[in-house]
């Protein structure tokens, strides 16, 4: 499922829309939910995106409908790309973000900061900070502190967290969309599309401002070996060599982040 939200053309500041994909996300998506209507940055354009449950999250969703700009079910035989797809598609904003079900904004001030970057910093793309949290008490377990911008950084396993990205809707126009057969690596190939566009500015914010509870896809160790194996075809398929070192190398990135405080 998604979320998106979006403002009045004849504002001044940006329109942000922000995207959730969601199957069975309860209890969490509440979580999600409340932290996007509490950010105090009001230019939003709620959009969500839902698969059949069984956990009770589309009477939640239904239950707050008045809450939510666009609320809509994914097509049959979807995947959580081909959802976001289907998202940005209807969303309204130029600037998009995305926050899975089980995310939320670190703080209230999230899309103030990231209006004010894209005003003051005329940039196209911005990342930032991040730290995966216990399911319950949100206890930091892992931060991921990523760095400036540099594609070479590329070569030695390094890419910005998928999650912290906000950017302008039109780079979809310019790099196309995520590509649904790498159902867990899409992000990955989205990611090095538009790191090798030499035309996009980029913004690195020292900040944290995503959580993320622990227990996501492309993180259990059972789906380790297939995500691997995504990436391998993914690096390829962008014509980058050395792909069995930089997957190796982007492995290697995470344990320091267990550390990191």
């Amino acid at each position: 499922m998604f979320l998106i939200l979006s403002v009045n053309e004849s504002s001044k500041k940006n329109k942000i829309s922000i995207i959730v994909c969601v199957k069975n996300g309860m209890p969490f998506l509440k979580d999600a939910v409340n932290s996007i209507l509490k950010q105090r940055y009001k230019n939003l354009e709620l959009i969500i995106c839902y698969d059949a449950s069984d956990d009770g999250t589309e009477k939640y969703l239904f239950s707050i409908k008045n809450k939510i700009n666009i609320l809509f079910k994914q097509k049959k035989g979807g995947n959580r790309y081909t959802a976001l797809n289907e998202s940005i598609k209807k969303a309204s904003g130029n600037i998009i973000g995305i926050l899975h079900a089980d995310d939320f904004f670190y703080k209230n001030n999230v899309l103030k900061i990231i209006n004010n970057n894209f005003k003051k910093n005329k940039i196209d793309i911005l990342y930032s900070d991040i730290v995966y949290v216990s399911k319950i008490k949100k206890k930091i377990v892992r931060y991921w502190k990523s760095s400036e911008f540099d594609k070479k950084k590329i070569y030695f396993g390094w890419a910005p967290p998928h999650t912290s990205i906000f950017l302008k809707k039109n780079i979809f126009n310019i790099i196309g969309d995520y590509k649904s057969k790498y159902e867990i690596s899409s992000d990955y190939d989205f990611i090095l599309r538009l790191t090798h566009n030499s035309k996009f500015k980029f913004k690195y914010l020292s900040k944290i401002l995503i959580g993320m509870r622990v227990g996501g896809d492309s993180n259990k160790f059972v789906n380790l070996l297939r995500k691997s194996y995504q990436d391998i075809q993914i690096l390829k398929k962008n014509n980058i060599k050395y792909s069995l070192v930089i997957v190796f190398l982007k492995i290697i990135r995470k344990i320091p982040q267990f550390f990191f405080r």
